[in-house]
């Protein structure tokens, strides 16, 4: 109980920390005075990123307006620097990882995942994520990343738990690997400069590498998750924004998931906007495999992830399923 409330402290004041660093986040981060038009009124806290394009592809083409939102594209660094903004209503739906939502909920911070995001998938160009050594690494596969150092985006989450369910399930030591926390711009320079011995990134950082002579050893979501489709990246709002607009939900799945099967349907659209949010290399990001835009959320993939807190200790127990994710 005593590490639930300290884990709980730091997430906010990581939070708070994220919102003081960036001074006031500008005019599109504040929800405006009631609805607009008979709209419900949203800001999305999402990375600069192709998971968060699908929404911003939505915005445009109207989805959103036609299920009762006006949605405002905000930015979140990370999935839990937002946690602080959607319970302050700074923000009313957040983009990050399940692990984000499962340790703010057992430490009975009110979030609730209400939609999924991305799904990841296998494709000739290679996965969404992947696990990157040098050409002639003597690394082959996840249980050599035991006893070796590893960059990952972010430690006691998601990243870190892939990594070590992947070393597991491959017959490796998980305990004895060195994992270092690096931005996915900064793993590519370490791994570079041989300052780390493998980093576990994401599309289109993986295929960069991989035009530079890099290797991957595998994909580990897909590897912890034993589903090479799992859709770990999921969209969150605080329970009392859900509570005080009843059917809020219901709209924004199905604005979402209008605006997943435009984007998946639409690849080159879809690749021009992502360079247009991200200033990525249009070359690069053509070359690179997309995600599977979706607003479903698997029950399986989710409770796995929350068991992957607790084995790793960040916390116990687990919190109940159903009062982190809305039906």
């Amino acid at each position: 109980m005593k590490y639930r409330r300290k884990l709980a402290c730091l997430v906010l004041t990581g939070a708070m920390f994220l919102l003081s660093a960036c001074g006031a986040l500008s005019a599109t981060n504040t929800l405006g005075g009631g609805s607009t038009g008979g709209l419900i009124p949203i800001t999305a806290g999402v990375a600069a990123s192709q998971s968060s394009t699908a929404i911003l592809v939505g915005e445009q083409h109207g989805f959103f307006a036609q299920n009762g939102i006006d949605l405002t594209i905000g930015r979140a660094a990370t999935g839990a620097g937002a946690i602080t903004q959607v319970i302050n209503g700074q923000q009313q739906v957040a983009l990050g990882g399940i692990s984000p939502v499962v340790i703010a909920a057992a430490s009975h911070i009110p979030v609730q995942i209400v939609s999924g995001a991305v799904a990841d998938r296998p494709a000739a160009a290679g996965a969404q994520y992947q696990t990157m050594v040098a050409g002639g690494s003597p690394i082959r596969s996840f249980k050599d990343l035991a006893g070796k150092t590893v960059a990952v985006n972010s430690l006691k989450c998601c990243w870190e738990f892939w990594i070590r369910e992947a070393i597991e399930k491959d017959g490796g030591d998980s305990s004895s690997v060195h994992l270092v926390q690096l931005t996915f711009p900064d793993q590519v320079t370490a791994l570079e400069q041989g300052k780390v011995d493998a980093i576990s990134t994401a599309q289109p950082y993986a295929t960069a590498l991989r035009k530079k002579g890099f290797r991957d050893i595998g994909d580990s979501p897909a590897v912890a998750f034993a589903d090479p489709d799992a859709d770990n990246t999921v969209f969150f709002m605080a329970k009392s924004f859900i509570d005080q607009h009843p059917g809020i939900v219901e709209r924004w799945r199905k604005a979402v998931r209008e605006s997943s099967e435009y984007a998946n349907a639409h690849p080159d659209e879809t690749r021009n906007a992502i360079v247009k949010q991200t200033k990525a290399d249009p070359a690069l990001v053509a070359q690179a495999p997309l995600p599977l835009y979706t607003a479903d959320v698997s029950r399986q993939v989710i409770e796995k992830e929350a068991a992957f807190t607790v084995k790793y200790g960040v916390v116990s127990p687990a919190p109940a399923y159903g009062t982190y994710v809305v039906p």
